[in-house]
């Protein structure tokens, strides 16, 4: 009975994150997704060649040679005609289920009920890497890597020579599918030097040299990498980045360097423990210990080299890296319940399957407004395009240098987008009939300045919220909220998310409501053009039902900046 109640705890922790990812998963490129279009509105053109297709496959963009994912695209296109970047995401959501099946193969080998395995869903499956788990091209690189190093950690480890080979193969294809995934090759020479087997950790190195060889022909540099400025902060990124699962609470750089000092501290203890074969003392290694020991080496020499590139522009904790981090802590737990009796207590279990329900929901939580945000940022510019040919997801700047194929790629048909979840002539039609509002609906904008760092100068960004937090009334927790605004002179309308600013944690748990009431919606400062906007509410339910709030302020934009009238 208590292995049927694991084994459905675990299916339905896993159902409802790949349910999540979907339901807040839409049909619509961002940023580094334009990359595919790109490639396909290249190959569209004809007359390539074999050789040409590959040349564009593998092109190197912004340090990394995505060839998998274009390769991808590239079929899907040839399938289809078209590209379906919601279909991406559930390929990510496959991926992940198979890295963590990975996992419990690791798991399975300690004979332990699988009652102590129900932390391990609960700390992975949650939305703290939703740049991955519902972002595309991001999701696609870092998942397909990792699932291509979980695989050649599976070959090797049944030590033929026909599973050698595969694995290289899956190093290869790691390598060419982000650029951090030629370190995939370290994890495997690491599992050899645990077993001794020089011979194979001398053919992976040279394996790994002929393949960086390959990856570095017609390498552009990116525009990320620098060295660092002091010990302090590449330390503190490259702990940060392995023990960043703990940044969902308060003083995160802190608590995630923490977290991942004491991570880094027991796998090395545990190094050691395996070293001292070299000295042909009696060791007793646990089956799996060192396949979970060559991922955790993965993630590690991962966080090195990003902290080496990246920690000059501050802490590297951030979602698009936070799988690892998830990965390392599983990791960590496994290890943790093998080699430590008191972990295997039923006491101590119970404890820490609480713990991790509290932080699977609190990962919930914490970033579900922002995903529910992205969401309708890329419903609302499903319309702006169809209808204006501009988006807010990204700036102007990225739109205006793409035009030469985004435009082209959406007349061909290949960017092909869902129906926008209203028309034009229903918006002019609610502005004519809603009423002007009799309530003060208390608007205010807010002016931010940010920094913005690259290796020649430090950019500063102007970024407006337009807010109210007392009409319209509170959204659910489903559905969408729009801000729509038109323009005064030409009649022209745009919309953009204004889903409400998330309530405090009392308040949700005394009354149950998860956003405030009003609207939260963002901009830049060369988001719209110069000119007056009337400003309205547009709510649009999971069922495609529609309510329309007319707001008692316009927005005037300016080169000046944004103000309300």
């Amino acid at each position: 009975m208590q292995r049927i109640l694991a084994v459905a705890v675990i299916f339905f922790v896993a159902f409802i994150f790949v349910i999540y990812n979907y339901y807040y998963a839409v049909n619509f490129p961002y940023q580094d997704d334009f990359l595919l279009i790109q490639f396909i509105e290249t190959i569209s053109q004809g007359g390539l060649g074999v050789a040409g297709v590959l040349k564009e496959m593998f092109r190197t963009f912004n340090d990394h040679k995505a060839a998998v994912p274009r390769f991808i695209s590239l079929m899907e296109y040839y399938a289809t005609g078209r590209l379906n970047f919601r279909f991406y995401i559930v390929l990510v959501s496959v991926n992940l289920i198979y890295i963590f099946y990975f996992l419990y193969l690791q798991f399975k080998k300690s004979r332990l009920p699988l009652i102590y395995f129900l932390p391990a869903p609960l700390l992975f499956f949650q939305p703290l890497y939703h740049e991955i788990s519902n972002w595309a091209l991001t999701g696609m690189q870092h998942s397909y890597l990792t699932a291509f190093t979980v695989t050649a950690i599976i070959l090797v480890s049944r030590r033929s020579n026909p599973a050698f080979y595969g694995a290289m193969f899956c190093c290869f294809l790691a390598t060419f599918t982000h650029g951090n995934g030629i370190l995939s090759f370290p994890a495997i020479v690491f599992y050899f030097l645990c077993l001794k087997d020089f011979r194979r950790a001398i053919l992976t190195t040279v394996f790994m040299i002929t393949c960086f060889l390959i990856y570095i022909i017609g390498y552009e540099s990116g525009q990320a990498g620098r060295l660092p400025n002091d010990v302090i902060s590449f330390l503190s990124s490259l702990f940060g980045f392995i023990g960043s699962s703990m940044s969902l609470w308060s003083q995160p750089i802190l608590w995630s360097a923490v977290w991942g000092i004491v991570m880094v501290a027991f796998m090395v203890f545990i190094v050691f423990k395996i070293a001292r074969t070299y000295f042909n003392e009696p060791v007793t290694i646990k089956p799996g210990t060192v396949e979970l020991l060559a991922l955790f080496a993965f993630i590690f020499v991962t966080s090195t080299v990003i902290a080496i590139f990246r920690s000059w522009a501050g802490s590297t904790i951030a979602s698009r890296f936070q799988i690892y981090a998830s990965l390392a802590t599983v990791i960590f737990y496994l290890m943790l319940i093998d080699y430590a009796a008191f972990f295997r207590k039923k006491s101590v279990l119970t404890v820490v399957i609480g713990l991790s329900f509290f932080y699977c929901a609190y990962s919930y939580y914490k970033f579900t407004g922002m995903v529910a945000g992205q969401k309708t940022t890329y419903l609302a510019d499903v319309y702006n395009w169809k209808t204006n040919r501009n988006m807010f997801s990204v700036e102007k700047s990225i739109t205006r240098n793409a035009d030469f194929y985004l435009t082209p790629g959406y007349e061909k048909g290949f960017f092909h987008l869902p129906e926008p979840v209203v028309k034009k002539e229903q918006l002019d039609s609610m502005f004519a009939a809603a009423p002007r509002p009799v309530a003060d609906c208390e608007m205010y904008v807010e002016e931010w300045q940010m920094e913005r760092l690259s290796r020649e100068k430090v950019e500063i960004l102007t970024h407006y919220y337009i807010s109210s937090i007392v009409l319209p009334a509170r959204k659910g927790l489903l559905g969408d909220r729009f801000l729509v605004l038109k323009d005064r002179q030409n009649g022209q309308l745009h919309l953009a998310n204004a889903n409400p600013k998330v309530e405090a944690r009392e308040k949700i748990v005394t009354d149950g409501t998860y956003y405030k009431p009003g609207f939260h919606s963002f901009f830049r400062k060369d988001d719209l053009a110069a000119g007056a906007y009337d400003l309205g509410i547009l709510d649009v339910s999971d069922k495609a039902e529609k309510a329309f709030f007319l707001l008692d302020k316009s927005l005037l934009v300016t080169t000046a900046g944004l103000t309300l009238q």
